[in-house]
């Protein structure tokens, strides 16, 4: 993305000396010529760390029914039954009912040596149905659950992506009653919000995004 390039630039241009910095990338390719560019940009020394494995193993987890389930850690491999776990859950209560109770009438009618009648027909929720919400990527209660679940868990702060920048914002915005900050938290960013603003000239301060 060219335009993210543009923005990375001007960031570390304008950053303050005092201001140290730390890069963490796995898709870089000229590492050396982007660092040899910062320390000629801030006449600062660089150090180039490099690695041809993952110090940290990495942990994949699927968010369903309000739980975690674990599906691969590290190089252990692929996990199916924790996935099967995850897709299970985000099947809808009353579908995943009509599965069991055919599978068992079929079980019954297979041990009492009658003709299996066929299972009922059970329809999947076509794209773009309000049957198809579970498919979708989560509520506004299915995010502040997750939250919840990783404050609880002591994982935060926690860096969500998204690849949609409408989808980001519409989460953002949904999730602006949730307050992860104690009383004390609160009054020390609303002094350090009063007091960054007041530094601002007059005319900054009518902006929009500082109003």
């Amino acid at each position: 993305d060219s335009e993210r390039g543009v923005v990375w630039e001007e960031v570390i241009i304008m950053l303050p000396d005092y201001v140290n910095l730390i890069f963490l990338s796995a898709t870089t390719p000229n590492t050396i010529e982007f660092s040899e560019w910062i320390g000629r940009t801030k006449r600062k020394p660089v150090h180039v760390i490099r690695t041809n494995y993952r110090p940290v193993p990495l942990s994949h987890h699927l968010w369903a029914g309000h739980k975690m389930h674990k599906i691969m850690e590290g190089k252990q491999g692929f996990n199916p039954k924790g996935y099967a776990e995850a897709t299970k859950a985000l099947i809808p209560p009353s579908v995943r009912l009509a599965a069991e109770k055919a599978k068992k009438d079929k079980a019954a009618n297979n041990g009492a040596g009658g003709k299996p009648k066929p299972p009922p027909v059970v329809s999947r929720p076509t794209s773009g149905s309000k049957m198809s919400s579970w498919q979708q990527q989560g509520s506004k209660q299915d995010w502040i659950s997750l939250v919840r679940h990783l404050e609880k868990e002591g994982l935060m702060p926690t860096v969500t992506f998204s690849f949609s920048k409408k989808k980001c914002e519409e989460i953002a915005d949904s999730l602006r009653s949730l307050n992860l900050n104690t009383a004390a938290e609160k009054n020390l960013v609303q002094s350090f919000a009063i007091q960054t603003v007041a530094r601002l000239s007059s005319n900054d301060q009518c902006l929009p995004q500082v109003a």
